[in-house]
């Protein structure tokens, strides 16, 4: 049996259909079609049944996809170990990353993976999500991290890293500090600390207050800052309300100086993105990547 066929197969349940993860693997649909044939002939079951362009897993495929998880995690380790034994695992790993997954995430993942591979030397730079994309597709770092996915260029891949969940944070004697949950409609007229123009966390935030019937008025917007920790000093401050993920809030709602107020109808929660150029990746870019998927960050709960 082919290894290459498995990860094909794998591909193909988490893409959901044969051209997706064809423009995954950057292969043609037929030789996808042609590998999980081959893998279905091999264990002489039928694996995947195909509805429309959608595939979905048999029986069979359920035990499949889950010991071919299973077999590409332990292949991937293998892969890092014996590059780390040859040394081929160094030099400079350049990231990008906007300013949740810069602030909170990274530094941990990349203090992991040092742990791991003591030879690459990792320089992250904090920027909003547009200038990451922007950055990566100019080729000044190898991998970004952002908070939304879909920037320019038909290039670039996305894969996720970690959850997230924005949350409603006020001052704590302000009138909305008591209650447990409110409508978006009651953040009307109420002053609004945001991120600035071009955040992923901006976008997502209007994105969902929008399908759930709110629109931001800009008149509400008395403050835009460049940083998550600077909007919870503002609301500290009693400047205004605002929505942030909730990996930066633990600790001021420990101490009192926020409260965090459930917004009904709204969906806040969202992924943090692995942002890559589709193209080989150089072998301390390619260790982080499988490094990343393998050690995923789980998100503060609010």
């Amino acid at each position: 049996m082919n290894i290459n066929h498995l990860i094909t197969f794998i591909t193909t349940v988490e893409k959901g259909t044969l051209s997706a993860a064809a423009e995954e693997l950057h292969l043609t649909q037929p030789a996808v079609s042609k590998q999980l044939q081959a893998l279905e002939d091999y264990f002489g079951l039928r694996l995947l049944e195909r509805r429309g362009r959608e595939v979905r897993l048999t029986a069979a495929g359920e035990i499949c996809y889950r010991h071919a998880r299973i077999i590409a995690s332990h292949l991937n380790q293998t892969r890092r170990e014996l590059a780390e034994l040859t040394q081929l695992v160094r030099g400079r790993l350049l990231l990008g990353a906007s300013t949740t997954p810069g602030q909170y995430i990274l530094p941990r993942l990349i203090g992991a993976f040092r742990r791991e591979y003591p030879r690459v030397e990792v320089i992250l730079t904090i920027a909003d999500t547009q200038e990451v994309v922007q950055r990566l597709q100019e080729g000044e770092i190898d991998l970004g991290v952002v908070g939304a996915a879909g920037g320019r260029g038909k290039n670039l891949s996305y894969s996720r890293l970690a959850g997230d969940e924005l949350v409603l944070i006020v001052p704590p004697g302000h009138r909305l500090a008591g209650a447990t949950a409110i409508s978006p409609g009651e953040l009307k007229g109420e002053p609004l600390v945001w991120r600035e123009s071009g955040s992923g966390t901006r976008r997502v935030v209007e994105e969902r207050l929008a399908a759930a019937g709110f629109t931001v008025d800009p008149e509400q917007i008395v403050m835009e800052l460049g940083s998550t920790e600077a909007i919870v000093s503002a609301v500290e401050a009693g400047l205004g309300i605002s929505l942030v993920t909730s990996w930066a809030v633990e600790k001021s709602v420990k101490l009192g100086r926020l409260a965090v107020v459930t917004l009904q109808g709204v969906d806040l929660k969202r992924d943090l993105y692995l942002v890559r150029r589709r193209q080989p990746l150089s072998p301390a870019a390619e260790a982080f990547v499988n490094f990343a998927a393998d050690h995923q960050p789980r998100p503060l709960v609010s």
